[in-house]
């Protein structure tokens, strides 16, 4: 009688494990995937970046990423670090995603050696719209988060 107990919670356990295992699995693949990919998602918003600064006639350049690891402790990591070509040495440029009135947007953060955004920089013509409509305090707010202080 114990067997039949036994056996009918067998089953059950046995398929959980199947499930967590290919979720685990599946985890690890993406994750790798992820991790060794990175170079090649920061050369393609590099290029796709430079492309629209050409188009619209802007002389600045995003030129290497800048990894993690380099950056100040309270800098905002949901995005892309690079070096920026015509702008005093030490500029950066914070490549991300704008949110507002429910859609999303791509958009730049152009950096000062000393910390402050200069410029916000639509990627664009969608952005280039809802970037005049965003208020300043919510650029601001912005602004805040991705240099990790006090404006």
């Amino acid at each position: 009688m114990s067997d039949i107990q036994v056996s009918k919670y067998k089953i059950p356990l046995r398929d959980a494990a199947i499930v967590a295992g290919w979720v685990a699995g599946l985890v690890v693949i993406a994750a790798l995937i992820w991790f060794f990919t990175q170079p090649l998602r920061d050369r393609l918003i590099l290029n796709a970046v430079n492309h629209v600064l050409e188009q619209s006639g802007d002389s600045r350049r995003l030129e290497a990423p800048i990894p993690s690891g380099a950056l100040n402790a309270g800098q905002s990591r949901m995005g892309f670090w690079y070096t920026v070509s015509g702008l005093p040495h030490g500029s950066k440029a914070f490549v991300f995603t704008f949110v507002a009135e429910g859609t999303f947007f791509p958009g730049a953060a152009l950096v000062s050696p000393a910390g402050t955004i200069e410029e916000f920089i639509p990627l664009s013509n969608h952005a280039e719209r809802m970037l005049r409509r965003i208020s300043p305090e919510i650029l601001k707010l912005y602004g805040r988060r991705i240099v990790g202080g006090e404006l």
